[in-house]
């Protein structure tokens, strides 16, 4: 131990010679030589402030070496927590593609948390954030799929596609605010959208899908307008409409006064039915709480529907 601390004292005298002859080829052939990188870390300080860091990186590119990769980023988060250019090139020439995802990620998360939940976006600074923040998260997914985390990859991609959505919002001056929002914001604003592809988008984002029944129910059910068909098309190309779905739709549909465009819209779903029991249920529960229901179960267009309530 004696003579490593030695051999350490000189090898420090003699980098502040070299650091001032601008020998920084022989400063890294010092470190990489006696590889105490964490007690040497003055070496890095030195050839960061000179500008010839990249001349460190691109070094020892090919070296992959675990121990002087861990030096190199414990000296950049510690001491130049803020500089991502630099944080990037090492991350690049390293290939540790993990390592700068997350700082990707985490930038995102810190700029996300600045920005308000209970007012609408409008202003042309919050336009500039939203694509910082687009930008963080895209970079965040494509380099957690390089480094073979695609569930993380996965999850900064809906992120993506939301503050995406939110730009769009934004440039098209609709008030509406879809970042940062808690449970109870989310339940009053899905079934509003009118687009069922952007619901979906923030669905995904929030990992929040129970609340299809409503949002069919409004958006294609009741929905009188146009969109409607829109709604219910975008719907069947993005998830399967199953018998648990249409019985809980028939369920939220019980709140809802029944009309001559609830039921036509109805029997639409009703003919993606498999079972009859399902549909059994959906019958009788509709059926007891509203009589003008009783047409929808009789003038069904579907013959495998029309033999399953026979036979039901």
């Amino acid at each position: 131990m004696e003579g490593i601390c030695l051999v350490l004292d000189y090898a420090r005298h003699l980098t502040f010679y070299l650091n001032e002859l601008n020998g920084y080829p022989l400063l890294i052939r010092l470190l990489l030589g006696l590889q105490q990188y964490s007690e040497m870390i003055y070496i890095f300080d030195m050839l960061f402030q000179a500008d010839q860091f990249d001349l460190l990186l691109s070094t020892i590119s090919n070296m992959n070496d675990e121990r002087l990769n861990t030096a190199l980023f414990d000296y950049i988060k510690r001491h130049h927590p803020n500089d991502e250019h630099t944080f990037t090139s090492i991350s690049m020439n390293l290939h540790m593609h993990h390592e700068l995802a997350m700082m990707y990620r985490d930038a995102g998360e810190k700029l996300l948390k600045t920005l308000p939940s209970n007012q609408p976006y409008s202003s042309a600074e919050m336009s500039i954030t939203l694509q910082s923040l687009l930008q963080y998260y895209s970079d965040a997914a494509d380099t957690f799929y390089l480094a073979d985390c695609c569930r993380q990859s996965e999850q900064c991609l809906k992120q993506a596609r939301l503050i995406s959505l939110q730009l769009e919002f934004l440039q098209k001056q609709q008030g509406i605010t879809l970042l940062n929002l808690n449970s109870k914001q989310i339940r009053d604003i899905l079934p509003t959208i009118e687009r069922c592809w952007h619901a979906f988008i923030v669905a995904d984002a929030y990992n929040e899908h129970s609340l299809w029944p409503n949002c069919l129910v409004e958006q294609f059910i009741c929905n009188k307008s146009s969109t409607a068909v829109i709604y219910w098309d975008e719907f069947k190309q993005l998830m399967s409409v199953d018998d648990q779905s249409i019985l809980n739709i028939g369920k939220t549909l019980l709140k809802k006064n029944s009309n001559s465009i609830s039921i036509k819209n109805f029997q639409e779903i009703l003919s993606h039915v498999t079972e009859s029991t399902i549909l059994d249920h959906v019958q009788q529960s509709l059926i007891n709480n509203d009589s003008s229901y009783t047409n929808l179960f009789t003038s069904i267009d579907s013959p495998y529907v029309l033999d399953t309530i026979r036979v039901s």
